[in-house]
């Protein structure tokens, strides 16, 4: 099971995001209560996923997003301590890299792995392998 963090009661009824210069601390309130809500269910397979991906209006300026989700990629390993691998889908950022977009996954998962992330949703799988191996050897 991958539980995703949303701000608000689900998905759909999500509206502005509440940024703060720290995420984390947000983050790791949720997942510790949906962890033990879903380990009472007996799952034991878990996955932590931060939602960088959901839309919420107030994230439309392309800058705070991607701050954002640099901000989440690079601290993610805070989250390692609830005792589950963390998943995340990496963005495009099409407003940056233009047509360099599929430069953009390769970007994001640098960061993602700096933070310690374990599963990389990715549409650039040879890239995003390639990009992992030589981090694993510096």
């Amino acid at each position: 099971v991958i539980i995703c963090y949303v701000q608000g009661t689900n998905v759909r009824t999500v509206g502005d995001f509440s940024l703060t210069d720290d995420p984390v601390p947000p983050m790791y309130e949720y997942f510790a209560r949906e962890v033990e809500r879903a380990t009472r269910c007996g799952v034991e397979k878990i996955l932590i996923d931060p939602g960088l991906g959901f839309y919420y209006r107030n994230l439309q300026d392309s800058g705070v997003r991607v701050r954002h989700q640099m901000t989440t990629f690079l601290n993610t390993f805070r989250l390692r301590t609830l005792g589950f691998p963390i998943c995340h889908a990496l963005p495009h950022a099409f407003e940056y890299f233009g047509e360099e977009v599929r430069s953009a996954e390769p970007f994001f998962a640098v960061l993602a792995a700096l933070g310690k992330t374990d599963l990389f949703r990715t549409h650039e799988v040879p890239r995003i392998r390639a990009v992992l191996e030589t981090m694993k050897v510096v």
